[in-house]
């Protein structure tokens, strides 16, 4: 039996891909274009990899094949079309050499298949756009090939556009994490920390949530360096830094204000709650062999997280002189 169609223009595909962003989004359109202007049983863009091929998004079908599956690569219709020149557009499976005797396509009774090989940037392969039916097709069906090529050629572009936005974020993440560490420690630096106070003092005017800030002096880094050099005084604020930071929650910020200086940020956290964790983490320093002076302040209604800092700050250097 065959199915006499009629290819649809070229140009009428094109508008509906504009504005796409991700690969994703492009590979939804075109499968949803497919399954409505040129309908086969299964459409779907897969994934080379790993010896197989992986639908990454298919159409609705009977033939229950969801996302995840697919075959091994050698064994499918896609690697005879790539590896052996088989043409991507068959209507007649039967007659084509490449396909007809391919085992996985007599598996879903395949009559008649498209492969159009997607690209990854530097031309290799990434995957296909592939359909298979289990009619036969009339030999018109390839005017169907220029629509096709050029929706595979569209989806390449937006995959590997989508690579280099991905590449570029993950280059950005890794250099504003870089300007907000301190590399000695790997904790928060000043401007790290300026950011999530404003952050929270804006959250704080829009919500009335509380928060606190303990401000803490390490005790004797001066003296360290001066006797065992600047190697065991590294070493001393590193294991300031591990004890701090284990021992504050996870909602809270550590930041190395710089020098022997460290200060917490204890988001939605009273007055009467910060308390207990300032404590522990002098509790915590002493256990480790290390002291500070240490202040707390809680933001309060009209305040500022400026304020509160100048507060703990102050609070910091009573406690010092006291212990002194």
């Amino acid at each position: 039996m065959s199915v006499q169609y009629n290819a649809p223009s070229v140009a009428s595909a094109i508008p509906r891909l504009s504005g796409v962003s991700t690969f994703d989004e492009a590979t939804r359109l075109v499968l949803d274009y497919l399954q409505q202007q040129v309908p086969m049983e299964f459409w779907t863009v897969s994934r080379v990899i790993d010896g197989r091929q992986v639908y990454l998004d298919v159409t609705p079908n009977d033939l229950d094949l969801a996302v995840g599956d697919g075959p091994a690569w050698q064994d499918s219709l896609c690697h005879s079309m790539w590896e052996h020149g088989g043409p991507r557009v068959a209507p007649d499976v039967s007659r084509v050499r490449q396909y007809a005797d391919n085992s996985a396509a007599r598996a879903l009774s395949v009559a008649s298949y498209v492969g159009i090989p997607l690209f990854n940037s530097d031309n290799t392969l990434f995957g296909t756009v592939c359909g298979i039916d289990s009619e036969v097709r009339a030999d018109s069906f390839t005017e169907h090939t220029p629509l096709l090529e050029l929706l595979g050629q569209m989806l390449s572009v937006v995959r590997n556009l989508d690579d280099q936005a991905m590449w570029l974020s993950r280059q950005l993440e890794a250099t504003v994490q870089e300007a907000e560490t301190d590399l000695l420690t790997g904790l928060r630096n000043r401007r790290a920390w300026r950011r999530a106070c404003e952050l929270e003092e804006a959250r704080h005017h829009r919500l009335g949530d509380h928060a606190s800030i303990i401000m803490l002096d390490l005790d004797g880094l001066k003296e360290v360096n001066d006797r065992e050099g600047h190697a065991a005084g590294d070493a001393m604020l590193r294991l300031a830094a591990e004890v701090i930071g284990s021992g504050c929650r996870r909602t809270d910020v550590v930041a190395r204000l710089g020098g022997d200086e460290f200060a917490v940020l204890c988001p939605q956290t009273t007055a009467d709650e910060v308390a207990p964790v300032a404590q522990r983490l002098r509790s915590d320093l002493t256990e480790a062999g290390l002291s500070a002076g240490i202040g707390w302040a809680t933001l309060d209604q009209v305040g500022t997280m400026a304020g509160t800092e100048a507060a703990a700050d102050a609070a910091m250097y009573t406690d010092k002189r006291g212990r002194r």
